[in-house]
């Protein structure tokens, strides 16, 4: 007769779980390898493709976006405009020199007219095409203002604000506001010109009494030879 007492050591025995580990081990490891080899694969590919490349890096912010992605160029039209009443408010740019050559530099400074109101602070849009024009430098023109600008890409927003320590009232009549430093890239007729408004922004006065004054925009033509 077998021996009833016999016994059984525990389903999970010390010599059971030696047996599983290998086993298990050595699916992790493949798993692991094959996690890799895609790793490495897909890193090959982003990095044998120029476009995948940049885009990575501009994701990760590696790379800094350009002006020209912060808005679609071609929503820009810079086209021509003069004053038709000089008697009401308006801002024009006007430049130094009717032409220039290639590498010139051209000197555009925009003017003001505020119809006798004491103005505190403006706003401008101004359309370069930066295809056209490099901007050297874009400064303020008007005594007792500091000037904040911002590079759009196919334009300059630039906002003007009065010192508060000036008490004297500032009127616009036909004065200097800003100097925009330009230099020609390409040939043909190119044009500098104020927007009305792009967006949430428009080109604006405002005066002591915090009222807004729509001005007339006015543009230049610049030939480069």
């Amino acid at each position: 007769m077998e021996n009833q007492n016999q016994s059984y050591g525990p389903i999970d025995s010390a010599q059971m779980i030696s047996e599983k580990k290998p086993a298990a081990h050595n699916v992790r490891m493949i798993f692991i390898t094959v996690v890799v080899l895609l790793i490495a694969l897909g890193g090959y590919i982003v990095l044998s493709n120029q476009g995948l490349k940049v885009q990575v890096q501009k994701a990760l912010k590696l790379v800094p976006a350009t002006p020209e992605e912060n808005m679609d160029l071609a929503e820009i039209d810079l086209f021509v405009s003069e004053i038709k009443d000089r008697t009401i408010p308006w801002v024009e740019v006007r430049s130094d020199k009717d032409s220039a050559a290639i590498g010139d530099t051209v000197t555009v400074t925009m003017y003001g007219f505020s119809g006798g109101k004491d103005i505190t602070g403006y706003d401008a849009l101004i359309g370069i095409d930066p295809e056209a024009f490099e901007v050297i430098s874009l400064e303020s023109a008007m005594p007792g203002f500091q000037i904040f600008k911002f590079d759009k890409g196919m334009y300059h927003s630039v906002t003007g604000i009065k010192d508060v320590q000036m008490k004297e009232a500032t009127v616009f009549d036909d004065s200097a506001l800003l100097t925009i430093k330009l230099k020609p890239k390409k040939a043909g007729e190119n044009v500098v010109t104020i927007l009305t408004s792009k967006d949430n922004e428009q080109t604006k006065f405002v005066d002591k009494d915090v009222q807004v004054l729509t001005p007339q925009i006015g543009s230049v033509f610049i030939t480069v030879k």
